[in-house]
């Protein structure tokens, strides 16, 4: 997905990074591959096995904290699944489902 192809919110997360050549090449050669369908998708995935490593080598961590990580990357998961099969919803209806339960805490609280 290329930049312009992003939501507002996504583009306010964007960080540009300067590569060297051997970075770009191991970039290049993994997503000609085959297994990851563009850079971003490869960066991606690079990513998340070093936050796993750096767990795994801080496992002293709060088990609590590795429980809601485990338990985020997860979701994470099923919600890249969702999106592959079209699974998706709307910002509205999200922000809508969100308002709602705001409301119904308020009312609760009350």
């Amino acid at each position: 997905m290329g930049y312009l192809e992003r939501t507002p919110l996504e583009r306010l997360n964007v960080m540009q990074i300067t590569l060297s050549t051997q970075q770009s090449r191991i970039l290049e050669s993994l997503a000609r591959q085959g297994q990851y369908t563009s850079l971003e998708e490869t960066i991606d995935a690079a990513l998340v096995l070093l936050a796993e490593q750096v767990t795994e080598q801080n496992s002293d961590l709060d088990p609590d904290y590795l429980a809601w990580l485990e338990e985020t990357r997860l979701k994470v998961d099923e919600g890249l699944q969702d999106i592959e099969v079209g699974q998706v919803i709307g910002f509205d209806m999200v922000m809508a489902q969100l308002q709602n339960k705001v409301d119904l805490a308020r009312a609760e609280s009350a």
